[in-house]
């Protein structure tokens, strides 16, 4: 570890490491409040970086912050995502119109949404949950002890979480999810104690002990069924396959002849993969000129010479 990481810093304060993405991309170590919201924050980086704040034409230059991964909301603060000490950052300043400089559109994973969505789930998942807990009255019915109050109990907790899941729509960080979770396991302990002790549950010591273990678990249990359908920190968000392909059409490539924009329509690459690219037709019209051994633009020539 460096010596600057032991050197103190103000409070309300975080040495990083920037990575300017620009033009002349470049990097520098810098000091940022972390107080700040990222629409202050990115012009104050910005202006210390020596960027810049208006292009050519007189308009004002926009930049975006790109922490832990993400893009920054204007509104969002470095404390807010505990960002360490000479951690890595990312300043991306806006092109400018007409430019041609275009950002790739990241490749999600399909979005399929919630795919138990819907009443019948939430009423499957009911008439599962009432089920368990008739079976649970007659286990207790022949024999109350901690493991079986335990262990069904346990189970059952999950159940009526999932179910509290299907109730409220599928999103499963919301704090109702345990809350109603809870409250019908503690209803239902109740019930399937009142049925088990007409089924012949004796005796009602064993019974009572068995429902207070089951209480506990089923705390612990509804607990671990709402982190388990938690869901993703951050859920991806929903791009059409229409709008990738969308936003690949958009990216070009200087041509490694005539230097104009290469589309993905008119795009060739070199045969002997030396890496350029090049308009189809500038391509055909530069390698007719050669004898086909060597890429017609650079020279280079592999191991293995490729076959036309």
């Amino acid at each position: 570890m460096s010596v600057g990481a032991f050197q103190p810093r103000e409070a309300g304060t975080v040495p990083v490491h920037v990575q300017v993405i620009d033009l002349q991309p470049f990097s520098l170590d810098m000091t940022v409040p972390t107080y700040l919201p990222a629409r202050d924050l990115t012009q104050r980086v910005a202006r210390d970086a020596g960027l810049g704040a208006y292009w050519e034409d007189g308009t004002r230059r926009k930049f975006y912050l790109r922490a832990r991964g993400r893009l920054l909301d204007d509104g969002e603060k470095l404390d807010e995502l505990g960002v360490i000490p000479y951690e890595l950052v990312h300043l991306l300043p806006q092109p400018p119109e007409g430019s041609g400089l275009e950002e790739r559109p990241p490749e999600y994973p399909a979005n399929r949404g919630y795919a138990g969505a819907g009443n019948l789930s939430a009423f499957v998942s009911l008439v599962v949950v009432l089920l368990w807990s008739a079976l649970w009255a007659v286990a207790l019915s022949e024999r109350p002890s901690v493991v079986v109050g335990l262990l069904p109990g346990v189970a059952l907790s999950l159940l009526v979480t999932s179910f509290a899941r299907h109730l409220w729509g599928g999103v499963g960080s919301r704090i109702r999810i345990p809350i109603t979770g809870l409250v019908l396991y503690v209803v239902l302990l109740v019930l399937t104690a009142l049925f088990a002790v007409p089924l012949g549950a004796q005796p009602l010591s064993s019974l009572a002990v068995a429902m207070a273990t089951a209480l506990i678990g089923g705390a612990f249990g509804v607990l671990l069924g709402w982190l388990a359908w938690y869901g993703a920190v951050e859920p991806l968000p929903s791009v059409t396959q229409k709008e990738v392909q969308e936003g690949e059409a958009r990216v070009t490539w200087p041509c490694g002849i005539c230097g104009g924009a290469v589309t993905v329509d008119v795009k060739a690459e070199c045969r002997f993969q030396c890496g350029r690219v090049f308009h189809v037709g500038c391509y055909n019209a530069k390698a007719a000129l050669g004898d086909g051994s060597t890429c017609a633009v650079c020279g280079f020539q592999p191991t293995t010479a490729v076959a036309k």
